[in-house]
């Protein structure tokens, strides 16, 4: 199905099982970027981490995107099936500031990375976590952001920084068989290809599971072989 080796995604996957949503989305990182050591990878850009993760569900589950999302207006299950290239967008260069201005003040903020977004993920509140974000990545003026940023100042950062790296901030467009009205939702890849992992790690571990049931073979064995050789030995199992 892909060229990568099935006992290291195997790794990487039971290295992930435990871990939050950012520490998933650097795992998979250095499955597309094996060369690159933590430190680069935590460092990089959401938009360009996206980026990468795209191009490797690609290498690993093709190019053909099926997902279930509930309706924000009803709740009614809406099917979208896509492309990768229908959701690849710019992604911004690292180190880029965004300056903006609200309610009369102006702030500078740069572009949040993995690290960023591992250094708040203890905060519960979703709000409190996107003000300590916001406080991390203030660039000036002056050396430390205002004690409280006004919401207006908060929010123009925000949005400048979802027009700045676009592949970080994809939004789907949805329209509901149910009630018929359009919405938009996020897609996160991250969460999506972890899925997926994990669905073809628990797939492959119920085949070596039967296979070394039948057969006594180890697992490093049974996944050293092929998928077509597994596949075969499955389907003769099936014909006994």
């Amino acid at each position: 199905m892909h060229p990568h080796d099935p006992r290291e995604l195997l790794k990487v996957w039971e290295s992930g099982v435990q871990a939050s949503h950012t520490q998933r989305g650097l795992l998979l990182l250095g499955v597309a970027l094996p060369q690159s050591d933590a430190d680069a990878l935590a460092r990089a850009g959401i938009g360009h981490r996206d980026a990468w993760l795209l191009t490797l569900r690609e290498t690993l589950f093709g190019s053909d995107v099926a997902c279930v999302l509930p309706c924000p207006a009803c709740g009614e299950h809406i099917e979208l099936t896509f492309g990768v290239g229908d959701i690849r967008a710019g992604h911004a260069e690292h180190g880029q500031i965004c300056e903006v201005s609200a309610a009369g003040s102006t702030g500078r903020f740069r572009l949040p990375t993995s690290a960023d977004l591992l250094a708040v993920e203890h905060e519960s509140d979703a709000q409190a976590a996107e003000r300590l974000l916001l406080t991390r990545l203030w660039d000036g003026p002056g050396p430390m952001p205002p004690t409280q940023l006004p919401c207006e100042l908060a929010d123009a950062a925000a949005a400048a920084m979802s027009e700045a790296d676009r592949q970080a901030d994809v939004l789907l467009e949805l329209c509901c068989p149910a009630c018929n009205r359009r919405n938009q939702a996020p897609f996160d890849i991250a969460g999506y290809l972890w899925r997926e992992l994990d669905r073809w790690a628990l797939d492959l571990l119920q085949c070596v599971h039967v296979l070394a049931s039948r057969y006594g073979w180890s697992e490093d064995c049974i996944l050293a072989m092929s998928p077509a050789r597994r596949g075969a030995y499955l389907d003769l199992m099936g014909r006994a």
